[in-house]
């Protein structure tokens, strides 16, 4: 009888924990990340009684946990996508909404300007219409200067949430890694396993991560995963843990690169900035270099473009005072940034020459040995080595004094063309509207001026000397067309892998996830299981008094 009772005991013992672990079900039905446990029954040896054997009994070989490593895989994966096509949809629609709007837009503001000025060329002489061009030249100059602020106060937000994320990537770092030397631990002290809670909270750490930037995981024998982010980057190796840093940029202003520094490996810092895509740390970044450094150059080479034209012109004519014209828009819009090495010994000078082929990329010139200059285009990265110390490229005419090897400097030529854009003239009578001086009446000055807004005369790279490929709405109209489609392309693959995340994770729901009703059938079966097992120990005891008296 007590082999009888031995067996009904194995039953209430194994009932319990399937019990329990069905309530452990039940609890976290809506806890993120957790995968259903299913208790697995085994029958235990049996024993050899003569000529036949005799069973011992049930117990729980294993708890397991509803798990598929590829729909995991695929959930981070297209979390990364999504949160990074979301992210930057939300900052290309900021931007395409500034470049849209006639009421503060460049475009708009440049094409009322030119019409003022045509109303001095049907009325040379009257000074209220030359009012109107000084105010819709001022208008001008704030809309330019306006768009420069705007931008400069979208990448500043872009740098709080590179420097947010790169925060919240060591923070889930170092949780990764602690849950790795957990699990491994319990590996090696049950024999290769380790709690199902622990490995749902780590694969869940590991999604949260994702959104944050492209990972790839690599399990190891030990139970423990290792983590890469962005290209092959090492984030988690076994129990030790990177940290992301964030340090300004020393080419380029209010930008932020991320590097990998040392942390529990003791590993050099490297600058990974490049190498991180995807998740809302890639949108970031990208959104900085793609959109908003492309919308800045353009509008830059539109500012110095403008500049530079109209004071050509003006400067050629004759006012109604019969004073030669002066400088129209402030030529401080025309002065290249330099950011000069602090180690440097010899000096640079920067002019723009010809504004029909600045394209607006910043350069890093570094003096080679004798006359060589080393050039690296910042935003291509292609490099080229020309003959100094004076050289021209893309429209600027570069001058390098007592330079010596090593000497380096970082040129934007048309960096703080927008913020500098201003009116100079301030007097009306002081447009230089005449070609020829004491003929007050003489208007083909200004008709010179008006005739620029069909001239293409910017973005002409790869045409002769002064010539363009582009007038001054043409740049507008191209750039805000451009960011309108980077807009939409976000917007429309943002839609598509929201539809595929929704998709993933229906998928590994439906594998891990907890099914209430599923949980109340398994309860009731186990419970009338525990029953029944009472009811055995209850039988055997009872014929076990039986036989006791019997033998009286």
């Amino acid at each position: 009888m007590s082999d009888v009772f031995s067996v009904g005991t194995s039953a209430l013992k194994s009932l319990q924990q399937a019990i329990a672990t069905t309530g452990q079900n039940i609890a976290n039905v809506n806890t993120p990340g957790y995968s259903r446990q299913t208790a697995n029954f085994t029958a235990n040896t049996p024993e050899r009684l003569g000529s036949f054997y005799l069973g011992t009994g049930v117990s729980i070989d294993s708890v397991e946990r509803a798990y598929d490593q590829f729909l995991t895989q695929d959930v981070q994966n297209r979390t990364s996508s999504f949160a990074f096509f979301d992210s930057l949809a939300d900052t290309a629609s900021r931007v395409d909404e500034l470049f849209a709007d006639p009421a503060t837009g460049i475009g708009p503001a440049l094409g009322t300007f030119f019409a003022s000025m045509e109303a001095v060329a049907n009325s040379p002489t009257t000074l209220p219409e030359r009012q109107v061009v000084l105010a819709e030249a001022q208008t001008l100059a704030e809309r330019f200067q306006y768009f420069d602020t705007r931008l400069s106060e979208f990448q500043t937000e872009l740098n709080v949430r590179i420097q947010a994320a790169a925060g919240d990537v060591s923070q889930f770092a170092e949780s990764i890694a602690a849950l790795n030397e957990q699990i491994s631990l319990q590996e090696a002290q049950t024999g290769g396993s380790a709690a199902s809670d622990l490995l749902d909270l780590r694969d869940q750490t590991i999604t949260e991560l994702a959104e944050l930037v492209k990972v790839t995981t690599v399990p190891q024998d030990d139970g423990s995963i290792n983590v890469f982010i962005g290209r092959g980057q090492p984030l988690v190796i076994g129990a030790n843990a990177e940290e992301l840093t964030v340090q300004p940029n020393p080419l380029v202003a209010n930008r932020l690169d991320v590097f990998l520094s040392a942390g529990a490996s003791g590993s050099g810092g490297s600058n990974i900035t490049s190498f991180l895509s995807e998740g809302t740390l890639g949108a970031a970044i990208d959104a900085g270099t793609d959109i908003l450094d492309t919308a800045r150059r353009n509008i830059g080479v539109l500012a110095a473009g403008v500049t530079s034209a109209f004071n050509a012109v003006h400067s050629a004519g004759f006012t109604l005072n019969d004073n030669t014209g002066v400088e129209f828009f402030d030529s401080a819009a025309l002065n290249p940034t330099i950011t000069v090495n602090s180690v440097n010994t010899g000096s640079l000078s920067a002019t723009i020459s010809d504004i029909s082929k600045l394209t607006g990329s910043p350069y890093r010139i570094t003096q080679g040995v004798g006359t060589d200059v080393q050039i690296v285009n910042l935003v291509t990265g292609t490099a080229q080595t020309v003959t100094g110390p004076t050289f021209t490229l893309e429209g600027v005419d570069y001058d390098i004094t007592g330079g010596v090897q090593g000497d380096a400097w970082t040129v934007s030529p048309t960096e703080k063309a927008a913020e500098n854009f201003g009116v100079v003239v301030t007097d009306p009578a002081e447009i230089a509207a005449a070609e020829i001086a004491g003929a007050p009446g003489d208007n083909r000055n200004i008709l010179n001026m008006v005739g620029l807004q069909d001239e293409s005369l910017l973005f002409g790279t790869n045409l002769p000397p002064g010539e363009g490929s582009a007038n001054f709405f043409d740049v507008y109209s191209n750039t805000t067309s451009t960011i309108a489609v980077q807009t939409r392309r976000a917007r429309s693959v943002a839609a598509t892998e929201e539809s595929l995340l929704t998709s993933a994770s229906a998928r590994k729901d439906n594998l891990s996830g907890v099914n209430l009703e599923e949980e109340a059938a398994n309860l009731i079966r186990f419970q009338q299981g525990f029953q029944a097992a009472a009811q055995v120990i209850s039988t055997t005891s009872e014929v076990f008094d039986i036989l006791i008296r019997a033998t009286e």
